[in-house]
């Protein structure tokens, strides 16, 4: 046996020194970026997910796959020592330095978090029980896969397809499957209880693994291995490929999803009338009633006036956490329906804007989230305060004032126009939603009057209520924003970027006294460095850092590809002075900052010095 051992790290130390030296440089880095993850233990979650696997398939290859194919198992056989014998010490061997790797992974990371992180002898077991289970069913199965020989390349592949199909076409999350599971970032966040169903599940699959090893190892005397272990002809690759073919094939036929049941809440008072509304109880059931009916009849209106066929589910829920202007859609993972969320009992509640806020988030449901994309975002925004505006001249006035204040804000950077037409998240992200929205209405009220009802009703419906289907080559095929347009006998990009440009000079010039007196102060964000490489972010309104009129501070850490940035996802301060952002960050830390202050004549939150940036 110490033959064999000596044999087996004479023939793969280079590698194994290789795949240890890789694995400290990534444990280096994750330790380095750990900073602004929320805690350094999560730097050894980062490690146990990438090279867990990794190392898994090397040390399988190097030992399972390479004996085979170089027939050097015949010398093995060649021992006073019996085939189980040999299998053992290879899967042991290999088992071993991968935990052993591991933790020393851990104790490294200890090592870094003492004094950041509360390490106590029954957190460190958790931690270490969970990536334990997940490292021996990621080795039990990559030694298994190795001894398939030719059709490992099968199987891989195979298994990432079934995966994929699990995850999207069957709705089954593989997130939560137990061997994910555990080694998913909560996994260092967990400090009390061990989940003891996710480790025994993982830990039967990998057992199952190993004796699957050693029946398909020991079968035949070795020969069915061996067998396996010659390299394909081409009557098996063409198999394979027309079986990897057929099973792309039938999952692409079988894409379109089991439909999730509806959102249903239990408690709530529902609309009297068609498309269902049921809004959340709160404050008097004659309001809730009231708001639930109007939001039916706009859906109503608004179905007619698209021509749309499918009404899912809406559903309003208070949330007294909100401001009056200020709404949210939740995340449904396992049904169906919009759900928002809404400050009814405020009394500054912008009943208007929340219709309209319904509207959009129904528009975006019924196309599949293509509504939002953002060459057109801008005429979903505008067509919902338009629709719900029309009728109502108070309500115009208003979003007049708005948009045209908006105009000037974005006027006084270069190609403010061009900018609405053709980047317009980067638009609402700097104005904020308030006057984001108005400007939007303002461009659709000037759209459907310059092309008239018919037209620009043929346009609201091929943009905005088309029901996509879930094909994913449904998409490569579907015209863009610009065809759409010529279809419906609207005006080209570059040509409403000119109208839209006379427009807000025109309504600049036309509300100039009351754009006049609206006064705002100006924002500013400072980083200042703290001790090491975390910095702090320091903010102030106005020319001193004595009290204001209340305001509210925004923001967001970024990550690299970081798009449209949620309402949800931002954390919130309320000031009434200078200060400072309850939180530190790490050199190279990317930021979204602003600053929020509800003005009076606008009616509305209006957002300053909004911007991304990078801690330097």
């Amino acid at each position: 046996m110490r033959a064999l051992l000596y044999k087996e790290w004479r023939e793969h130390r280079w590698v194994l020194l290789a795949i240890l030296l890789l694995l400290a440089l990534t444990q280096a880095v994750a330790l380095h970026g750990a900073e602004t993850m929320g805690s350094p233990m999560v730097a050894y979650q980062k490690v146990v997910v990438l090279m867990a696997p990794l190392m898994s398939l090397v040390l399988g290859y190097r030992l399972v796959v390479r004996e085979y194919m170089g027939r050097t198992q015949l010398f093995l056989e060649t021992l006073p020592v019996s085939r189980t014998q040999v299998l053992t010490v290879k899967w042991l061997l290999g088992m071993t330095v991968l935990l052993l790797a591991m933790a020393a992974c851990l104790g490294a990371t200890l090592l870094a978090a003492r004094g950041q992180v509360s390490l106590t002898p029954h957190y460190v077991a958790l931690v270490a029980i969970r990536s334990a289970s997940f490292v021996f069913l990621c080795y039990s199965l990559a030694f298994m896969v190795g001894l398939t020989g030719r059709y490992r390349f099968v199987f891989w592949p195979l298994l990432l397809i079934c995966l994929i199909a699990a995850d999207t076409t069957g709705q089954l999350p593989v997130a939560k499957w137990a061997p994910f599971y555990l080694v998913q970032e909560s996994m260092v966040f967990e400090r009390l209880v061990l989940p003891l169903q996710a480790v025994l599940t993982t830990c039967a699959i990998g057992a199952a693994l190993v004796a699957a090893t050693f029946a398909l190892a020991l079968s035949a005397e070795g020969s069915l291995v061996v067998a396996l272990s010659r390299r394909m002809r081409p009557r098996e690759l063409s198999a394979v490929t027309i079986g990897f073919l057929a099973v792309i094939m039938a999952i692409s036929v079988i894409e379109e999803r089991k439909p999730k049941p509806p959102f249903e809440l239990a408690h709530a008072v529902r609309s009297t009338g068609s498309p269902p509304v049921a809004v959340g109880f709160a404050g008097a059931a004659g309001e809730a009633r009231t708001l639930a009916n109007g939001l039916s009849a706009d859906l109503a209106r608004m179905q007619a006036f698209l021509a749309l066929r499918d009404a899912p589910a809406l559903t309003a829920l208070p949330d007294d956490a909100l401001d009056g202007d200020a709404f949210q859609r939740a995340a449904l993972p396992n049904t169906d329906g919009v759900v928002l969320r809404a400050a009814f009992t405020n009394s500054a509640f912008d009943a208007e804007g929340f219709r309209a806020y319904a509207l959009a988030s129904w528009m975006g449901w019924h196309s599949r989230g293509r509504a939002a994309n953002e060459d057109r975002r801008w005429l979903l925004d505008g067509a919902a305060q338009w629709l719900v505006a029309r009728d109502l001249p108070r309500r115009q006035e208003k979003l007049a004032l708005r948009a045209a204040f908006g105009a000037r804000l974005l006027q006084a950077r270069p190609d403010g126009a061009r900018r609405v037409v053709h980047e317009w998240l980067s638009v609402r992200e700097q104005l904020g939603p308030c006057l984001a929205d108005a400007l939007a209405w303002r461009m659709v009220a000037s759209l459907a009057q310059d092309m008239g009802a018919p037209r620009f009703q043929a346009l609201a419906r091929s943009v905005l209520g088309e029901r996509p289907s879930r094909e994913a080559g449904d998409s490569l095929f579907a015209p863009d924003f610009p065809a759409l347009l010529a279809q419906s006998g609207a005006p080209d990009q570059a040509t409403l970027v000119r109208r839209f440009d006379t427009l807000f000079a025109a309504e600049e010039t036309r509300l100039a006294p009351a754009l006049d007196a609206i006064a705002l102060p100006q924002a500013r964000f400072s980083a200042q460095r703290m001790a090491g490489k975390t910095y702090e972010v320091h903010y102030r309104l106005g020319p001193t850092d004595g009290e204001v009129a209340p305001f509210s501070v925004l923001y967001v850490a970024l990550g690299p590809w970081d798009g449209e940035i949620r309402s949800e996802s931002l954390a919130r301060v309320d000031a009434t002075r200078a200060g400072v952002l309850p939180a530190s960050f790490a050199r190279g830390t990317r930021l979204f900052t602003a600053v929020e202050r509800r003005d009076a004549l606008l009616g509305c939150s209006v957002r300053l010095a909004a911007r991304r940036w990078e801690l330097q």
